[in-house]
């Protein structure tokens, strides 16, 4: 073998095996790199505190006809934990026959934050069969400590105006984030009150991704029934983070 083609064979090795060196490092450093820690699942019924739907307290339920066959549905529920949310909370509204048997469950779904007591709300329902009474009845809660989701979202609001037509009453106004953070959702309540003093109508509109010092307008239509006293309506707002 020549000199000059010796030369050639000598620097091909060494490039060969600076390749092997290179692509060997390369391997090693991915193949013994730690995989990125996965993030912590979400706070859940069976690994928050509160199991069950133990910490909440339901109220009867109102119901209120709005159409032929169409019927509203109003009741409390509380949480008297003081630590933790129930960021999911299902539950049903039940309807009974004379019997008492359950002939239909409405499924809805809310949330409620520590320590809170508020309204649900079931708008506008059709249903055919008779019933008569309704319950609540409530099926799960996804919960979540306080210490991660914060305080119950705060607003204010203003310039309310109740106006009532042959058909409709509606109550309208303005509502603020009073919050450091965005409130992915936001209900507002109108409670329509009898010349008693009682509920004789409720309604709901829902408004999403309201942001910090935010204000929207807002307005809650209900079926005119005549004995509703447009002075006496109450409007509550709720959020969610």
């Amino acid at each position: 073998m020549s000199t000059r083609r010796a030369k050639q064979f000598i620097y091909g090795m060494f490039y060969l095996v600076l390749w092997a060196v290179c692509i060997a490092i390369v391997y090693f450093a991915v193949r013994f790199v730690a995989p990125p820690t996965p993030p912590a699942p979400p706070c859940t019924e069976a690994t928050c505190a509160p199991t069950g739907t133990a910490p909440l307290a339901t109220s009867t339920v109102w119901t209120f006809v709005t159409a032929p066959h169409h019927y509203t549905f109003l009741a409390q529920v509380a949480n008297t934990d003081p630590d933790y949310a129930a960021t999911y909370l299902g539950y049903a509204i039940d309807l009974y026959d004379a019997s008492g048997t359950v002939i239909q469950s409405i499924p809805e779904s809310s949330f409620v934050y520590q320590g809170q007591t508020k309204y649900l709300v079931v708008p506008n329902v059709t249903i055919s069969s008779a019933f008569v009474r309704a319950g609540l009845s409530l099926t799960r809660a996804y919960w979540q400590a306080s210490s991660t989701l914060g305080t119950l979202p705060d607003f204010s609001v203003e310039n309310t105006a109740t106006q009532g037509t042959s058909s409709t009453v509606s109550v309208s106004g303005q509502l603020t984030n009073a919050n450091i953070a965005t409130t992915r959702y936001v209900f507002v309540d109108a409670i329509f009150l009898g010349t008693n003093g009682a509920p004789i109508g409720v309604s709901q509109t829902e408004i999403n991704n309201v942001t910090p010092g935010q204000t929207v307008d807002f307005s809650v239509m209900y079926p005119q029934t005549g004995s509703i006293d447009p002075a006496a309506s109450t409007v509550l707002v709720y959020g969610l983070k």
